[in-house]
């Protein structure tokens, strides 16, 4: 009897040992160097070594967090994703199975602003989902999906780049596509109105930083601006684009997301002054009541893994990148 009991107690140590071994070696191809040629190879034996290791049984009844909200960042959302920060769309559907199959709740802004200043009930496992800088793909991708899951969710506007022919990039959205998702419960909120860049932040023009971070050189002045000059920037652009927010959607209340999630002291004073009241940075982690500058979780990207997403929010969203994130200063 002792001697069975002896060989099952080895064989459970055993399946732990190899457990831990392929979840190590899973993290280390994440992120170990490899030889030109060879990533390919090896980012797909990661992948699905992690999705055999993830693919768990749904558990929908589970509470993983109580009084707290998990805000989710994307930025495009498509077929074919054109760079690595987009998300395939097949992997986003499957991300929103995976948050359904295993008992998360999505959450509008609304609720989460009651919820962050007022201490307002949201639901256990709560989640926020936030999409960034206004892309048109939003429109012909990611807003027909939200709608069949019936998902509510938030689109941060560069507000100078709706309706804008002139408009150098990706195409964005116009203000008719946008009348149209909030109409049927897409929110639309401040990304700036026209200061999503980086500027010089030192005379020798060496330096950059975001333009809503520090004074910046100014073209136009020949000189680095002063700290005034730099405060009434950030307080004229925000405030236009608030304004122009209110015009077309009739906002009641004003949020933003900071791009590339640059902010400091006196930003956060000039959003207080300008009542913005609640902001969005692109630090990981979980926000609790009173977290007025929110952390939010980088979920696209081309080599996003839904099951470990999903498994990354049953933890409660740790202080730690995701494997396939590509680290808060890589996305607006």
């Amino acid at each position: 009897m002792k001697h069975i009991f002896f060989k099952r107690a080895l064989l459970i140590i055993g399946l732990m040992a190899v457990l831990g071994i392929l979840v190590y070696e899973a993290r280390t191809i994440y992120h170990t160097p490899v030889a030109k040629g060879t990533h390919r190879t090896r980012t797909a034996n990661a992948d699905r070594l992690v999705r055999h290791l993830f693919s768990l049984t749904p558990t929908p009844d589970k509470v993983y967090y109580q009084n707290k909200v998990i805000v989710l960042m994307y930025h495009e959302v498509t077929k074919s994703p054109p760079d690595p920060g987009a998300l395939k769309l097949s992997n986003f559907k499957k991300q929103l199975d995976e948050m359904k199959a295993n008992g998360f709740h999505w959450i509008t802004m609304k609720e989460y602003t009651n919820f962050i200043l007022n201490k307002a009930k949201v639901p256990d496992n709560a989640v926020l989902m936030t999409f960034d800088d206004g892309y048109e793909s939003f429109y012909t991708g990611a807003f027909p999906v939200l709608k069949e899951y019936r998902v509510p969710a938030t689109n941060f506007l560069i507000t100078s780049t709706i309706s804008n022919p002139k408009h150098i990039g990706i195409r964005k959205l116009t203000w008719d596509q946008i009348a149209q998702m909030h109409a049927e419960g897409i929110d639309f909120y401040n990304h700036t109105n026209d200061q999503h860049a980086y500027g010089y932040s030192n005379t020798a023009r060496t330096k950059q930083k975001p333009l809503l971070m520090a004074p910046v050189y100014s073209k136009k002045l020949g000189r680095m601006e002063t700290e005034d000059e730099f405060k009434q920037r950030v307080y004229t652009d925000l405030d236009t684009a608030d304004k122009k927010l209110f015009k077309h959607l009739h906002n009641d209340q004003k949020v933003l997301a900071f791009p590339y999630g640059g902010y400091t002291k006196e930003t956060l004073d000039i959003c207080r002054s300008l009542g913005i009241d609640v902001t969005f940075t692109v630090k990981p982690g979980i926000n609790s009541p009173g977290q007025t500058n929110g952390y939010r979780v980088n979920a696209g990207g081309i080599h996003n893994i839904p099951e470990v997403l999903v498994q990354y929010m049953k933890e409660g969203a740790p202080l730690r990148p995701l494997p396939f994130a590509q680290g808060p200063n890589t996305v607006s």
